[in-house]
């Protein structure tokens, strides 16, 4: 009766010990190296939000299909190129790329990403691509007869005004260094923040300039607050674009193949010149 019982327990050490070996692969698997996995998939998934010219936005192509452009779709293009891999675009607002790199279910973000210390410590963040100093700044939109009563950024800090921004961007994080928090009213894209500070639901938006601009040809009612006045990151802390990628030391050769990209096409003037294509697209698809 010992010796069974002992074949027993021999038995079911085996088991226990394949059941560890299986977990433990699988664990292995889940940890497996991000761009070998893109390699086999033989696609790369980018978040991102198309609302935001000229870095993303939707145009419509020569058979009236919707179609997502811009100087980051360029860039994404040109990761995905590089991999040998085809390109997949996911698409949410703003809020919702930053969830999906956070929970890895992107392999990257490019939607006019800066980096904050806060956004740092749930993903990576590539080197820069882009200056936002050398295109625009951190600024504030409004109605022009409400721009009218404002002189400086203390008028609108006493007057505790209610602001919109894009839901977890960093204008939101500047709005609530303008008013009271309860007088933040976060939206999902920028065109649906202007489109409600056109119709007078909120007194003024927190924008990238850069972004904003090309929609003034749509809401001729509103104005961009003169830099000299209305700067809101005037030491440049939230300047430069990079791409979010998700947090794990799987991810290493992936953020290696972004940086090589990233600076092979600045050396070469692609940034700047998809950029300016993008610009120009905007232009055209608003008129």
């Amino acid at each position: 009766m010992k010796n069974v019982k002992n074949i027993v327990l021999s038995a079911l050490m085996v088991l226990v010990a394949v059941v560890l070996i299986a977990c433990g692969n699988s664990e292995g698997t889940d940890s497996k190296d991000a761009l070998a996995q893109i390699q086999e998939k033989g696609e790369l998934n980018v978040g991102t939000s198309p609302d935001y010219p000229p870095m993303e936005f939707y145009i419509l192509d020569d058979n009236g299909e919707r179609k997502i452009v811009g100087s980051d779709i360029a860039l994404a293009e040109a990761i995905a190129e590089e991999i040998g891999v085809e390109l997949n675009i996911t698409t949410t607002d703003f809020d919702g790329v930053i969830a999906n790199v956070q929970s890895g279910s992107v392999d990257l973000g490019i939607s006019g990403f800066t980096f904050t210390e806060r956004r740092a410590e749930v993903m990576q963040f590539s080197e820069g691509y882009l200056q936002e100093s050398e295109l625009g700044f951190q600024g504030i939109m409004m109605r022009q007869e409400t721009a009218d009563q404002f002189n400086s950024l203390a008028d609108i800090e006493e007057a505790n005004l209610v602001l919109g921004a894009q839901a977890g961007s960093i204008q939101q994080e500047l709005a609530n260094g303008l008013t009271e928090t309860s007088n933040v009213k976060q939206y999902g894209t920028l065109d649906v923040g202007l489109a409600a500070l056109n119709e007078g639901d909120i007194d003024g938006m927190i924008v990238s300039t850069s972004s904003a601009e090309p929609m003034l040809a749509t809401f001729p009612s509103l104005v961009i607050l003169p830099k000299e006045n209305f700067d809101l990151d005037p030491e440049r802390l939230y300047s430069t674009n990079s791409v979010a990628i998700p947090m794990g030391d799987q991810y290493a050769s992936l953020l290696e193949v972004v940086n090589k990209v990233i600076t092979e096409n600045k050396e070469n003037g692609n940034i700047e010149k998809w950029h300016a294509e993008a610009v120009e697209l905007s232009r055209q698809a608003v008129e």
